[in-house]
């Protein structure tokens, strides 16, 4: 009887949990754009930075993370990349901060992954349909509105 009651009980986990069917949309996306932007030697994830620093730079790293809301390993892992690959300069800013500056090679990058970036835009525009991807935009900029105010 336990054994029925644990089922049901996953059963409706499972069918009911946002945060299951979020993880599971993002990671659809995810491999969309990371199939187009994978000539460019690039991840989605990295791109997301690329741009978080190129429009508010120079930044630091917890700025970046704020603004996508990540992680400080998880934002590490990639900056870790992008400065190797030199497409992000990291400068001391005192103490253990570093300012992060997008390189005339970064703002390249994302020159040439602009037609990649439009390619699999559509395509995900196409997999979730007009009104849902208005819907999913205005759904995340006024989930991410209600954050920023605590």
């Amino acid at each position: 009887m336990a054994a029925t009651t644990e089922h049901k009980i996953e059963s409706a986990m499972a069918a009911e949990c946002l945060s299951g069917r979020i993880r599971k949309l993002g990671r659809v996306v995810n491999s969309i754009f990371d199939r187009q932007f994978r000539p460019h030697g690039v991840r989605s994830s990295q791109i997301s930075i690329l741009i978080v620093v190129g429009l508010h730079g120079p930044t630091t790293a917890t700025e970046v993370c704020g603004r996508l809301c990540l992680e400080k390993s998880t934002l590490s892992r990639d900056l870790e990349r992008l400065i190797e690959n030199g497409w992000i300069r990291a400068t001391e800013a005192g103490g253990r901060r570093r300012n992060l500056e997008l390189t005339t090679e970064g703002r390249a990058l994302i020159r040439r992954v602009q037609p990649a970036w439009k390619i699999a835009q559509a395509e995900v525009q196409k997999l979730l349909g007009p009104a849902l991807s208005t819907e999913l935009c205005r759904v995340v900029d006024a989930t991410l509105s209600l954050d920023d105010t605590d």
